[in-house]
């Protein structure tokens, strides 16, 4: 499972860089200024985006095959063979200076493969496997909220980011409930990977640094919304769904609910139903990479959260799956109906590989120590 969620990284990484695939012939002058972009540097936001785009790679790579020498090469000629395609791709900007950044994310993912807590452990019991899962969410929802992860020490930023707040208070019901959920799944996680008696605590720190760390990073804000959904979610969950014999299913249910009414929001009717789009990854192909990102970590947590609580309560992988899909399906032809809203297949199959993902940090076997350079 491990190197099928290698290769198809890899494959998703030569599908985004390369679409539309509508190749042409070099225009002149264009070897010339690929040469000469080594030393472009094209922003923050872009070298982020590349960082992260190579950095599952190096992660799945090191736990599918140990440390090998060939997986600096693999990842080098991905990197470079891309960019030197895009160069035949009229609207991509192919900057050699890419690649630098493709192969440090390539390296701090296959880093966090090394260390022990973000590896799968593949030989302990159920509860340890569970424990890989809870990370890899967790993560998620924390790079979501923590986009673009660039802090600024900065009088003025600190005032815009808690405006929203203080000065002008922004609620949401829907925005209300999408915290809510995600902060109650959050503290479920977090029962599975602290077992402390002071578990509570540590959540409510790490929440507060949450919170505190977006009043930092540039491009974000806190509403009241937030702050609301993060104490309702805790709450929730500590006060009642933990210790109710159904908790698990009610918390299902939000979260089902919270993914509906997300989905197909501010429901506004269409007169004329709109297109339905079945090439994968359709919204995704433009805009910011920044921005797509920060969607895909968003929604990485909620369907992973999704599978994982579905498989806990029925037992069957497969069922959570199917059921996680079955739903993302509705969502999107629903939105076929709705201003503002693209209808398409990439959901389902985000599942589908958040499902794989999910698999893999769970039954997967740990990074083999292997001595010499490359036996």
């Amino acid at each position: 499972m491990l190197k099928r969620v290698f290769f198809i990284i890899g494959l998703l990484i030569i599908y985004g860089s390369l679409y539309p695939f509508n190749f042409h012939a070099a225009p002149v002058g264009a070897w010339a200024k690929f040469f000469a972009s080594w030393h472009t540097f094209t922003g923050r936001g872009d070298a982020l985006s590349n960082i992260l785009l190579f950095a599952p790679f190096g992660y799945f790579a090191v736990l599918a095959y140990g440390r090998k020498v060939w997986l600096i090469i693999t990842p080098l000629a991905l990197a470079v063979g891309v960019q030197v395609l895009q160069i035949y791709l009229p609207g991509r900007d192919a900057n050699l200076q890419d690649v630098f950044w493709n192969m440090l994310g390539t390296g701090l993912g296959g880093g966090m493969a090394l260390l022990s807590w973000p590896r799968p452990s593949g030989l302990g019991t159920t509860g340890d496997r569970r424990v890989n899962a809870a990370l890899l969410l967790i993560g998620s929802w924390l790079a979501y909220r923590l986009m673009p992860f660039v802090p600024s020490i900065d009088w003025q930023q600190f005032k815009d980011s808690l405006k929203p707040l203080l000065l002008h208070p922004q609620f949401s019901y829907v925005g209300l409930l999408h915290d809510a959920v995600a902060w109650a799944v959050v503290a479920y996680l977090w029962s599975l990977l602290c077992h402390s008696k002071n578990a509570g605590l540590w959540l409510l720190i790490l929440i507060s640094g949450v919170f505190s760390l977006e009043v930092l990073i540039v491009k974000n804000t806190i509403s009241l919304t937030n702050v609301l959904g993060a104490a309702l979610g805790v709450g929730l969950w500590w006060l009642w769904l933990r210790r109710a014999p159904s908790g698990y299913v009610i918390l299902i249910l939000l979260l089902m609910l919270s993914l509906l009414l997300s989905g197909l929001a501010p429901f506004q009717l269409r007169t004329v139903p709109g297109n339905f789009y079945w090439l994968p990854f359709h919204g995704f192909l433009g805009g910011s990479m920044m921005i797509n990102i920060s969607v895909v970590f968003e929604k990485g947590f909620f369907y992973g959260a999704l599978i994982l609580l579905l498989q806990k309560e029925s037992g069957r992988f497969l069922f959570a799956v199917v059921s996680a899909c079955l739903l993302t399906l509705t969502i999107e032809i629903g939105q076929v109906f709705v201003y503002g809203r693209t209808a398409e297949i990439t959901d389902p199959v985000l599942v589908l590989l958040i499902a794989m993902a999910l698999r893999a940090v769970t039954t997967g076997s740990p990074v083999r120590r292997v001595s010499g350079s490359g036996r």
